[in-house]
């Protein structure tokens, strides 16, 4: 077969296993990705469940060691194992069972950073857990602003006891949670702190000019650069 073709049907596996489930009224999400070389996804994954009769969202998004087109075999087979925990394991267990999964693979280069989301939807209510993630952003519509979240914890796939952070909060209506992977805010010539100094800016500007095309408009204003991107918006009309 041919190699193109190989690929891009990894890739629309890969996409189809990152589509978002339909929410209930009240709540909307956008996701946007785009892989180092171009193409539509590479390392950088979602993978969500709804639960509990739609009341409780559950989502994960992971930027797996590697980038382009090679990430993308790597991402797939962490993409079906997390699918199938997702939906079984507690959530304070997730990123767990996620780290043992990663450990047991034989390549030394089995790493992931990955930021778990438990949305409650029926109160707003939420928890996220960071295994070395960049922070999340939280919006506020009563500050007009993005705020960090400090919750960052340690890589899976490093350590049997990997250091897991969580932060917890409510969103009221207008609020919204950002998520994004390392390629949104960091390259050979930005550091972190800058990067996120520079995506609150930008998702302001674009999340107040309208919510449709925000997570679009803040990938498409990255530099180009030799990591791929993911950016997740959720937020409580």
């Amino acid at each position: 077969m041919d190699d193109a073709v190989t690929w891009a049907r990894l890739r629309e596996r890969l996409q189809a296993r990152g589509r978002m489930p339909e929410l209930p009224a009240g709540w909307r999400h956008q996701s946007a990705m785009l892989s180092a070389e171009g193409f539509a996804y590479g390392g950088d994954f979602i993978v969500s469940d709804l639960q509990g009769s739609g009341g409780l969202l559950r989502t994960v998004l992971v930027d797996v060691c590697g980038s382009g087109e090679t990430a993308v075999p790597a991402a797939l087979q962490f993409a079906g194992a997390l699918e199938s925990l997702i939906r079984v394991v507690p959530g304070e267990e997730l990123l767990r069972d996620a780290n043992t999964y990663l450990l047991r693979q034989p390549s030394d280069e089995s790493i992931a950073t990955a930021v778990q989301l438990d949305l409650d939807l029926a109160t707003g209510h939420y928890l996220i857990r960071s295994a070395g993630h960049p922070p999340a952003l939280v919006w506020s519509a009563a500050a007009r602003e993005w705020r960090i979240d400090n919750s960052r914890g340690t890589a899976l796939g490093v350590s049997e006891t990997p250091e897991l952070r969580e932060s917890a909060g409510v969103l009221s209506p207008g609020d919204a949670l950002l998520f994004y992977t390392d390629g949104v805010v960091e390259s050979r010539s930005t550091d972190i702190d800058t990067g996120i100094a520079w995506l609150q800016e930008t998702a302001r500007t674009a999340y107040l000019a309208g919510w449709e095309g925000t997570a679009q408009q803040i990938i498409d204003l990255v530099d180009r650069g030799d990591d791929d991107r993911a950016v997740l918006v959720l937020s409580r009309c």
